[in-house]
């Protein structure tokens, strides 16, 4: 059995798993549209785009542009849902790097003891500078 290879107007070959996130967010989409009882001529006006256009992005087409669903999901009032999808912060992966890196333990940072032949040694450091309050 062969499955047709999806793919972009521009010829990107777009991975089965994509596709299926396209389509749910493009029902999504659609459906809270309907339930703030908008209807797909007025929507596809606020967004900016055309009746067609709007139609493709509730249907998962992987052509259409980020600013396209950017502008459909700030007319649903859901763009925080857009400006946090990457945050580090929402990242297990990127958390889990840098929990890694954090050190074991800190050590006390030593400090140069002054000289006791040098009469400003405790007000000038290692370099020979003057440290000031």
């Amino acid at each position: 059995m062969t499955t047709k290879v999806k793919t972009t107007k521009g010829g990107a070959v777009v991975h089965l798993q994509v596709d299926r996130a396209l389509a749910k967010i493009g029902a999504d989409i659609s459906l809270a549209r309907r339930v703030r009882r908008m209807a797909a001529d007025d929507f596809a006006e606020r967004i900016g785009v055309s009746r067609g256009t709007l139609h493709r992005l509730e249907n998962g087409d992987p052509g259409i542009s980020i600013n396209t669903l950017a502008m459909a999901l700030h007319a649903l009032g859901r763009l925080d849902a857009l400006a946090k999808i990457a945050d580090p912060v929402n990242d297990a992966v990127t958390l889990s790097q840098m929990i890694e890196e954090v050190p074991k333990r800190i050590a006390k940072r030593r400090t140069v003891k002054p000289d006791s032949s040098d009469p400003v040694g405790s007000l000038t450091t290692a370099s020979g500078k003057f440290v000031g309050f």
